[in-house]
């Protein structure tokens, strides 16, 4: 089977980006659009929570809150999509940037272990 050419790849696109199916299919997913995104949303804040209560408890003060809680975001995104191992090493990573920005590792331990369950080192 030959290869479709940049032209009959334009030409199939302008077929799929038909106005009216786009705004059907968008009005059709809106409400699962919707609820997806207030779930994300409450998680989000959970896991901002939890941290928040972290950091109070380890005596976390003015900026430095704000790397702890861009390091459980990183992690949140992480989870959404990896799972198991994959979670891990990635998550590992993220905390040896953090590290490296100058936050304390037991913190993102902690972090980790108790918003995420997942154990870093």
């Amino acid at each position: 089977m030959p290869y479709r050419t940049a032209t009959e790849r334009v030409q199939k696109y302008s077929k799929a980006v038909i106005p009216d199916n786009v705004r059907a299919k968008f009005e059709a997913e809106l409400s699962d659009m919707i609820a997806k995104q207030q779930a994300a949303q409450a998680e989000l804040c959970n896991i901002e929570e939890q941290t928040r209560q972290i950091l109070d408890s380890a005596g976390v003060v003015a900026n430095y809150r704000i790397l702890y809680l861009n390091f459980a975001r990183a992690l949140f995104k992480a989870k959404g999509r990896q799972k198991g191992e994959a979670f891990i090493k990635s998550a590992q990573a993220e905390m040896a940037k953090f590290t490296a920005l100058g936050c304390d590792p037991a913190i993102l331990n902690t972090i980790s272990t108790t918003v995420f369950g997942a154990v870093l080192y």
